[in-house]
């Protein structure tokens, strides 16, 4: 089984979520002024992406990097949520 470990602060979490659901949210208000559906699949994909990352507190290029905004807790203390 994959384990995830947390690698991201509840301020990061609450950025990402936000920001997401934005993007997830601007792809239909943008098709009816611009039917370019390229741009409508972009921002969908990183929407979805920052709202998973966000849901689950964990972000692959934190772990790719090395990179961690959760303070307090040593990643081996941290699973999926």
């Amino acid at each position: 089984m994959i384990n995830f470990n947390r690698n991201m602060s509840v301020l990061d979490r609450s950025i990402r979520i936000v920001v997401g659901t934005s993007l997830l949210l601007i792809g239909p208000m943008t098709d009816a002024v611009v039917t370019d559906t390229m741009s409508n699949i972009i921002l969908g994909v990183l929407g979805t992406t920052a709202v998973l990352s966000g849901t689950f507190a964990y972000c692959v290029l934190y772990e790719v990097t090395g990179f961690n905004t959760l303070r307090g807790k040593s990643n081996s203390d941290n699973g999926c949520v």
